[in-house]
């Protein structure tokens, strides 16, 4: 590596590095099925020494590539995050989210784990960027470290927008829109089908009608306002995320789970 890159590191570089290290210990691993029982300092000590020169080559390569088309990526990112943000809600379906509040069987107050959100606007935004010619001679592991980087930087700062914004954000084929109406840090859920809670950060999101009678229309602070004045000081205590239609593993949901 240049000067440059020594004392001045690609973010996603780094991304990509730690991506990198993360498969190769899985190779040795396949390879070497008898050091299982390694400890983690000893299994990563060996896996440097067989794929060092490798991984070096491809990182350096790779960082050609990245800062060559850095300044475009973060130039557009936030925009193009958004544009995924916005696709997920309408790829979702309101039932595929925890329902908090309902009245008349229709959800009021819905919400989904933080983490999930993130990671599946992240994908969307990879697979944004493996169609755009700009980015065709990159690799899949490079754009994910790319799109991974966008979504650590950038997917908090675009909730809190659409939530200070009272942005109105379309779920599925639901008949009215929902609006962001807070980020719960650590907040206690039930997980799947499991009997106890566990403490995850979750996005509540409130239907633009909620708490609003008559045929009125749609108002998305009002309703943020009935989530902080009425709902939220009363949420039931049996609360529970099951994940399903989300097509991912329960190991994953746990995985972003917070450890107490």
């Amino acid at each position: 590596m240049g000067l440059v890159s020594v004392l001045f590191p690609n973010p996603a570089v780094k991304i990509l590095e730690a991506r990198l290290w993360e498969a190769a210990q899985k190779r040795y691993l396949q390879e070497h099925p008898s050091e299982r029982s390694d400890d983690a300092t000893t299994l990563m000590r060996k896996t440097k020494d067989a794929y060092k020169a490798t991984i070096a080559e491809n990182l350096k390569q790779a960082e050609h590539k990245i800062r060559a088309k850095w300044a475009q990526f973060k130039h557009d990112m936030t925009a193009e995050l958004k544009r995924n943000l916005i696709t997920l809600f309408r790829m979702s379906d309101v039932d595929w989210y925890a329902i908090e509040h309902a009245e008349s069987g229709r959800p009021q107050v819905i919400a989904a784990p933080y983490q999930l959100l993130k990671h599946l606007a992240t994908a969307l935004l990879f697979q944004s960027l493996r169609k755009q010619i700009e980015f065709e001679e990159l690799d899949d592991d490079t754009l994910q470290a790319l799109a991974t980087y966008a979504g650590d930087q950038k997917f908090r700062e675009l909730l809190e927008e659409a939530r200070g914004h009272y942005e109105p954000i379309e779920i599925g084929n639901a008949h009215e829109p929902f609006a962001v109406g807070e980020i719960r840090e650590r907040d206690p859920y039930f997980l799947g089908e499991e009997q106890h809670h566990s403490i995850i950060d979750m996005v509540i999101l409130v239907s633009a009608r909620a708490g609003i009678s008559g045929k009125a229309t749609p108002d998305p602070k009002k309703a943020v306002k009935g989530w902080f004045h009425r709902d939220r000081k009363n949420r039931t205590n049996d609360r529970r995320f099951t994940a399903d239609g989300w097509e991912i593993s329960f190991e994953q949901l746990k995985g972003w789970a917070i450890r107490a």
